[in-house]
């Protein structure tokens, strides 16, 4: 794809790297809880092994997550880690250390882990969403635990310092990465608005060439037919060539002869009839860059696959997205005409996408039948990115 689009917009970047730097901090944290578990254990107090086997199993549990990121392999984490955690305070605070009340590093250490869980989905929203149910979590296992070894509860400055860390850096993120979309699109509005000055001048200079050569073609002629009235075949030409040239719009004139001098071309520009039919329906107020003759490139089929492709994105955008204006990105290379549907709406998480709707699915099966393909980049309360791909020609 030659379009350009921003590593922000795809959420397999940066919101994933985010997501990981978290699951691998959670492990240091419950890798650390392991070895105080197992020092109390060789210590001689029993119940060492097991606040050891419990920071295993919130271990074994992040890792599911990690490979498996998804809304129930998450609950899982929360709900049996929140358990291990009320029994891991419990044991903690019983351990005979003084530890005083609950703030403190050591019942941190489970607390910290659940918020680091980092979310279901990549999206900042959702996983700032999920970092403060995780926190929520930790803390009410903690109060579960000190209740049930009659200590004092305080709420843990560490795990909440660690929780408003994660949300920030989750929310600039979710920031940075929307008015880079933003930005994306206004270059792709100016560069197409650059092409279109220098494809102007050039036909205006072609104008002006046209009208040098033609009054001078003309001043020649009646120069050379000597003194008297002037033919009446040569009046009639220069009216001819005057008619022709005054009020003429020559880069409008340039546009009308392309298309009728390539038949394939007269039929393609008219493809996106039913995308622009469907976003008025909807109410959508669409932007468009890019050079909207490449859609010539495509034979009737592919064209009429293409615009029924590009309609049901814009359907989904009014049905789904809660925006009322859309970016279409229209642009060629490597045998392929792409278009780009694009918003700065919901968002979604595509992994998780529910098996009976059929938006997405009629998107890619209308491309796969003329041999094209459809990319999909979302992030929750991020909005989406959808690139259509058709190979050129075809019938």
């Amino acid at each position: 794809m030659t379009l350009g689009l921003p590593g922000d917009v795809s959420r397999d970047s940066v919101g994933r790297a985010i997501v990981h730097a978290g699951h691998v901090a959670a492990w240091v944290y419950l890798g650390v809880g392991a070895l105080v578990a197992l020092t109390l254990a060789f210590g001689g107090q029993a119940s060492g092994w097991i606040a050891a086997g419990l920071s295993l199993v919130m271990i074994g549990l992040l890792s599911i997550v990690a490979l498996h990121r998804t809304l129930a392999s998450t609950l899982v984490y929360l709900v049996v880690g929140g358990a291990a955690t009320a029994w891991m305070t419990a044991i903690a605070m019983r351990s005979g250390y003084d530890l005083g009340t609950t703030d403190n590093a050591v019942v941190a250490i489970p607390c910290i882990a659940l918020v680091l869980v980092g979310g279901s989905g990549s999206g900042s929203v959702m996983a700032c969403t999920w970092v403060a149910v995780a926190y929520a979590v930790g803390q009410s296992a903690a109060f579960v635990g000190a209740s049930a070894s009659g200590s004092t509860f305080h709420i843990s400055v560490a795990a909440t310092a660690v929780a408003v860390f994660v949300m920030l850096v989750r929310t600039v993120d979710g920031l940075t990465r929307r008015s880079g979309l933003r930005r994306q699109a206004a270059l792709v509005r100016a560069n197409a608005a650059v092409r279109e000055a220098t494809v102007r001048r050039d036909h205006e200079l072609e104008a002006i060439t046209r009208l040098h050569d033609t009054a001078m073609g003309h001043l020649l002629a009646v120069a050379s037919s000597g003194s008297g009235p002037v033919d009446e075949r040569l009046r009639a030409e220069i009216r001819s060539d005057l008619t022709l040239l005054v009020g003429r719009d020559w880069v409008a004139q340039h546009g009308e002869e392309q298309r009728t001098d390539d038949p394939i071309a007269a039929d393609g520009m008219a493809v996106l009839d039913q995308a622009f039919t469907m976003a008025a329906d909807d109410g959508l107020d669409v932007q468009m860059s890019g050079d909207l003759a490449v859609l010539a490139m495509l034979g009737p089929q592919r064209a009429a696959e293409l615009d029924g492709a590009v309609a049901e994105c814009l359907h989904n955008v009014a049905r789904h997205a809660g925006v009322d204006e859309v970016e279409i990105v229209l642009g060629s290379g490597g045998g392929e005409v792409t278009v780009a549907v694009m918003d700065v709406g919901a968002g979604f998480d595509a992994e998780r996408v529910p098996a009976g709707r059929r938006g997405l699915r009629e998107v890619v099966a209308r491309l796969e039948r003329e041999g094209g393909s459809a990319r999909v980049w979302s992030a929750i309360g991020l909005g989406t990115t959808v690139v259509l791909a058709m190979p050129t020609g075809g019938a």
